[in-house]
């Protein structure tokens, strides 16, 4: 039996498979499934990059420009700016502004730069075009070439603004430079711009994460000290870096200090901290606050009571989160599918299926139909009880619902189905899944190569595995710690090796789960001095935790090493 899914060119998935038997033992026929809608999309995409016969009226043109901005045909866009330059027309920096903003939307940064040439050579940029290019660059992580804009700025007499070095400080603090976010700070006092609250608030969420509490209180001090009120947004920054550090308490305190300094906590700040006090189970205080709320005009809201029913339900208590949902209906909120899911998950895992089931029937009596994500929880419920035939009558049935099965759906049916031992139903799920437009995802691979490896057939498994790559899709350690483990059942050491060097070799690091893996692999093929070897090189480098040691020790207690380590 061999199993492919490639790819013939980046988004068109084919799914493969030479040949497969069917429970009577006759061979079923072999499928390829094509997704050709990128075909007809890039054909059609390539009809419309032709210039049309258009009048020559300016006006004309730049309709036909903002046009094809509007619909997001940015190419298009560019072919006329660029057409219109030719002419000697007059450009529009609003239509140019929102032209890089479309191109670096759709990751053509490149091609913004060239819009940005044409204005600055035909026309005169305003702060707000410049502003869109560091944006541009800074999302694409070309953080050099975003400082490069304001040197340009600088060129043209456009000085840049408070937004400008906002956007710079922002892309610094997102990727943990928070000293190039300082320095930005420094050349922005330098430039005579003056820092707002959002500059000081992007700082303090930066430095919750990355310095400490101790550090965003000075930048909060510091921006008070220049003025500058802080909003809610910034306080509820700072309760949930609080509670982030388990300092829930403080976190308790400082809300309850904010009309004081005066700005009145919303439900943003008190959802921030409920979330933070219902992590440490902390339900009766829980309680408390939401008592506080009401007490104080704010009214609890969706996420309030989706906090609560997860909670409780997380803890057993399903009567009391089902009155939570009935008192929230009760007061004109409408519950969502993060409101009801906690419930259906929570009688699936008691083994209330037939609960979980009446409880959707009773979301849709009372006017919501249940999302995917409900569905996918009643399918998870139905394949771990063995049940998979009522599983594929709910998924067929999804459509009819008006909710159309995810990838997420199809994984979990076709994980159902190979566990109870109906391989070719599995594989007709995956080409079906193929065919509906729903492209295999890691879970997908990581699934299928899993349940290969489990049967004895790690060389289709492998094949698999270089399929998820030619698809864009990188293996990841438990795809690796998959296959060898899968490798080591059949004594293929040699293979099991030469996939570890490629892990290594790929940047994927290894876990402790992967040497136990090879150690025990070895072992079991006969090479227990060269495991046991292995085993004391490793623990030499302090690679594994106290449970492995011990479990290492058990299965080698010759090795004077683990001797110390208690059973």
């Amino acid at each position: 039996m061999s199993i492919s899914l490639r790819v013939s060119f980046a988004p068109h998935l084919l799914l493969h498979s030479t040949f497969r038997r069917n429970s009577s033992g006759r061979r079923c026929r072999g499928f390829t499934i094509r997704i050709r809608s990128y075909q007809a999309m890039a054909s059609a995409e390539a009809k419309a990059t032709q210039p049309q016969t258009l009048d020559s009226k300016e006006s004309h043109y730049m309709k036909l420009l903002s046009r094809s901005c509007k619909a997001g045909k940015f190419n298009e866009s560019l072919y006329f700016l660029e057409y219109m330059v030719g002419k000697g027309y007059k450009l529009d920096v609003i239509l140019c502004t929102k032209l890089i903003k479309g191109l670096c939307s759709s990751r053509s940064v490149d091609k913004a730069v060239r819009v940005m040439d044409i204005l600055e050579s035909h026309g005169e940029p305003d702060v707000f075009a410049y502003n869109a290019l560091v944006s541009g660059f800074c999302k694409a992580g070309r953080i050099e070439s975003a400082i490069e804009v304001l040197g340009r700025m600088k060129s043209r007499r456009c000085p840049p603004d408070i937004v400008t070095y906002n956007i710079l400080i922002g892309c610094f603090c997102t990727r943990g430079k928070l000293d190039l976010a300082l320095e930005a700070l420094d050349r922005l006092l330098d430039d005579k711009c003056r820092p707002t609250v959002v500059t000081f608030t992007i700082l303090i969420e930066a430095a919750l994460l990355q310095g400490g509490i101790g550090d965003a209180m000075k930048f909060l001090d510091e921006m008070m000290s220049q003025g500058l009120q802080p909003d809610n947004y910034t306080y509820t920054a700072i309760i949930r870096g609080l509670c982030r550090e388990g300092m829930v308490d403080a976190a308790y305190e400082f809300l309850k200090s904010l009309p004081s300094r005066g700005c009145d906590p919303d439900v943003m700040s008190y959802n921030v901290l409920l979330r933070g006090l219902l992590s440490y189970k902390r339900w009766e205080d829980g309680e408390k606050v939401v008592g506080e709320m009401l007490e104080t005009g704010v009214k609890p809201n969706t996420v309030t009571y989706s906090l609560l029913i997860n909670s409780l339900c997380h803890e057993g208590k399903l009567d009391r989160a089902k009155q939570l949902l009935d008192d929230m209906i009760s007061r004109g909120l409408k519950p969502d599918s993060y409101s009801y899911d906690p419930l259906i998950s929570a009688y699936c895992k008691d083994g209330k299926l037939d609960q979980a089931i009446e409880f959707m029937n009773f979301m849709i009596s009372n006017g919501f139909l249940p999302d995917i994500v409900n569905y996918n929880t009643i399918l998870s419920a139905l394949c771990k009880r063995g049940n998979v035939v009522h599983a594929l009558e709910v998924l067929d049935k999804l459509a009819e619902s008006g909710c159309s099965p995810n990838v997420s759906s199809y994984n979990v049916v076709i994980g159902g189905l190979w566990n109870n031992g109906n391989r070719s139903r599995a594989l007709d799920m995956v080409e079906e899944m193929i065919d509906k437009g729903i492209n295999p995802d890691e879970v997908t691979y990581n699934l299928l190569i899993s349940c290969l490896c489990r049967d004895g057939m790690v060389n289709e498994a492998i094949g698999l595995m270089r399929d998820m790559e030619r698809s864009g899709l990188q293996p990841i350690v438990i795809t690796y710690n998959t296959v060898l483990l899968g490798l080591c059942k059949v004594h293929k050491i040699d293979m099991a090796i030469n996939v570890l060097a490629e892990m290594v070799d790929k940047g994927c690091h290894t876990n402790e789960t992967t040497y136990i893996i090879l150690i025990e692999g070895i072992a079991y093929a006969r090479h227990r001095a060269v495991a046991e070897e292995l085993a004391k090189d490793l623990a030499m480098r302090n690679v594994f935790s106290e449970d492995s040691l011990k479990r290492l020790n058990r299965n080698f207690p010759k090795l004077n090493l683990f001797r110390e380590i208690p059973n």
